[in-house]
């Protein structure tokens, strides 16, 4: 399957259908998915985005805002739907999802939402918004699933059917003591092939990678790459288990963090994203842009009042645009 990308027939179709009933647009946002839907919303007005989320069954709306970019907004669309069809949405979410996009609306928008929602979603989402948005904290999802060390196979079995109820998907299955302290980690291959009487204890692997709360998302991604992890569990000081992060949200890091650089090395502002629109470009630039040209018009004033040294040595000239092209490329890259 190939990446999908903005096209005009495609968006064509997308706008000739929100021109009709319902049941016609329905028809066509079935032959996209989430991930294209999401593309398509940064060309959509307000009102189309909304209309569209409150026809998508909720799971696919939920998919929708998950997929969404932070310069598209998804909290104000969120914030402006209706009450029921929002608490639905954002309780189909993951949590570290959920936290990311009420973490974009002022705290009064963040207690509406919550207080919409079922207590034990709201708490998580809650302890979430508590972290930096760029540490392990801010990055991990609290849904997991784990088993006690002293469990035997049928005990850990039951814990996992019933955990894995609320998840999609899970890559591992952490290994807790009776104070949630975390000891190790188990496949469930491992879990199925022990005999009957083993217990957990007898066939975990202790030491595992980890990270604390409060470390650096970058560094997160480093630990992720160099031991080649699909998740990595997140702990507090006292090694208490706290949720995990999975390779998905680390590509989203890199990426982040790989643009950041790219735009730095372009000599472009950290404010200023590669999706930005022309008018956030110009009023990142001008005042710089104006400095620049001011020193320029100084700097030929000076070279003015050496105009008979330049009569007296023509290959004099021939340096001045090189030395002044020199000076000029680290500045703005400093000042842009």
């Amino acid at each position: 399957m190939q990446s999908f990308e903005i096209d005009k027939t495609d968006l064509v179709r997308l706008k000739t259908a929100l021109q009709g009933d319902d049941a016609e647009l329905e028809i066509v946002l079935k032959d996209y998915h989430a991930s294209e839907i999401a593309i398509l919303f940064e060309k959509l007005a307000q009102e189309d985005k909304e209309r569209i989320i409150n026809i998508l069954p909720t799971d696919v709306a939920s998919d929708v805002f998950a997929e969404m970019d932070e310069e598209q907004s998804p909290g104000e669309l969120l914030i402006n739907l209706d009450p029921e069809k929002r608490s639905e949405i954002v309780e189909e979410l993951d949590y570290d999802d959920a936290t990311d996009i009420i973490s974009q609306l002022d705290e009064a928008e963040q207690q509406e939402i919550l207080e919409d929602i079922d207590e034990e979603d709201a708490s998580s989402i809650r302890a979430l918004l508590s972290y930096d948005e760029n540490t392990a904290g801010g990055l991990m999802n609290s849904a997991l699933i784990c088993v006690n060390i002293n469990s035997d196979k049928k005990g850990a079995l039951d814990d996992i059917i019933r955990q894995s109820e609320e998840m999609e998907e899970f890559y591992t299955i952490y290994v807790v003591n009776d104070d949630r302290i975390l000891q190790g980690v188990v496949s469930i291959k491992d879990v199925i092939k022990a005999h009957a009487d083993a217990r957990i204890q007898d066939i975990y692997k202790d030491e595992p990678v980890f990270v604390k709360a409060d470390l650096d998302q970058e560094e997160v991604a480093k630990l992720i790459s160099q031991y080649n992890l699909t998740a990595i569990p997140v702990v507090d000081d006292d090694m208490r288990l706290l949720g995990r992060i999975t390779v998905d949200d680390i590509i989203d890091v890199m990426e982040q963090e790989s643009t950041e650089d790219m735009l730095k090395m372009s000599g472009v502002s950290e404010d200023e994203e590669l999706s930005g629109n022309w008018v956030e470009a110009v009023k990142s630039r001008l005042p710089w842009l104006i400095v620049n040209l001011g020193t320029a018009f100084l700097a030929a004033s000076v070279i003015r009042h050496f105009e008979n040294i330049q009569q007296q040595f023509p290959v004099i000239v021939a340096y001045l645009t090189i030395i002044s092209g020199m000076g000029a490329t680290l500045p703005r890259r400093h000042l842009l």
